[in-house]
């Protein structure tokens, strides 16, 4: 049963992009991440690239008519397409930041590749691997279900879309985030694992494990973080 004060989520559009770089700026503090780094100029090219592409999308939730969390899916690795099409919005950025161009965060970010291992390259690449780019809630709705409903509804529609998991990548430190994972019953994949970041992954076709060569595993509801 939904209730009044139950956020609503559905499928964002170029419209929205105004108001999810807003929230985005709003939530994330320079450094922690390339976008806030770069600007408000990146961040909206970022939003407007999730909600054309064809190969990602976005949800947002609701409440009261107002956007107060959002999460991001792209069907496969998005950190090279992304990148190319917002190249004009990271020069934009760079001009007014030229600082930045000696960030070794910004750099060291912008170009890693969170699959180092062999194993990790295996599973990252397989076709029908989603993996979630961006999500972000707004500093008032906090621990409100928010985040976590709009996790849960990523399997619907990356399901739609032909993907046969989603991959996360958190933040080791970002406990609040990790959390969320763990309840919702995402399988913690050290394969894919790098220096700072964890990843967990839901599979919504359950023979896929085994033809990326993984045992079946136990979700990390048991693991202390």
């Amino acid at each position: 049963m939904t209730h009044s004060n139950d956020p609503v989520i559905r499928l964002a559009g170029r419209g929205d992009v105004e108001d999810m770089t807003a929230l985005h700026c709003d939530s994330f503090k320079f450094g922690e991440h390339v976008p806030a780094m770069l600007g408000r100029h990146y961040v909206r090219a970022m939003y407007r690239w999730l909600v054309t592409s064809a190969v990602s999308y976005a949800l947002v939730a609701e409440m009261e008519g107002k956007i107060v969390g959002v999460v991001a899916v792209c069907d496969g690795p998005f950190t090279r397409p992304m990148f190319l099409a917002c190249l004009p919005a990271l020069a934009v950025g760079l001009a007014r930041r030229p600082a930045l161009l000696f960030h070794k965060k910004l750099w060291s970010r912008l170009f890693r590749r969170p699959d180092v291992t062999s194993a990790g390259r295996k599973i990252a690449d397989r076709p029908g691997f989603a993996q979630m780019t961006i999500g972000v809630v707004d500093k008032n709705c906090r621990g409100r279900g928010i985040f976590p409903a709009l996790v849960e509804e990523t399997k619907t529609y990356s399901r739609s879309r032909g993907s046969r998991a989603i991959r996360a990548g958190i933040y080791k430190i970002n406990q609040p985030s990790r959390r969320v994972f763990i309840k919702g019953r995402w399988i913690e994949t050290p394969e894919l694992e790098t220096e700072d970041t964890v990843f967990y992954v839901a599979y919504l076709d359950e023979a896929f494990p085994g033809e990326l060569g993984l045992r079946p595993a136990a979700t990390s509801d048991e693991k202390s973080v």
